[in-house]
């Protein structure tokens, strides 16, 4: 299993907003060859969070962001962060 996983910082005030977008992730990610989960972790107070998604290859988890709806997503996210997105993939050693 791999985990593609993409830091996100934003202004406080943006908290929902970031959370409505990484929800609308869901329905894109789910469509996609060896999808195996989503975990958006945010800290509201310092703006800042991660978005973790899981796939069964790293094949999988790169040609993820190649999807239109996706790129569609992130740019809507990108809109609102305070960082360039820079997705890294990791091969989760650990999973339970």
């Amino acid at each position: 299993m791999y985990a593609r996983v993409t830091r996100i910082r934003f202004p406080p005030s943006m908290r929902t907003e970031v959370a409505s977008v990484a929800q609308g992730l869901v329905s894109v990610l789910t469509t996609q060859q060896g999808y195996e989960g989503l975990n958006v972790l945010t800290d509201a107070v310092a703006g800042e969070g991660l978005i973790i998604s899981y796939w069964e290859t790293e094949a999988d988890a790169e040609a993820s962001e190649a999807d239109s709806s996706y790129i569609g997503q992130m740019s809507m996210m990108s809109s609102f962060l305070s960082e360039r997105l820079t997705p890294q993939t990791y091969e989760a050693t650990v999973h339970v």
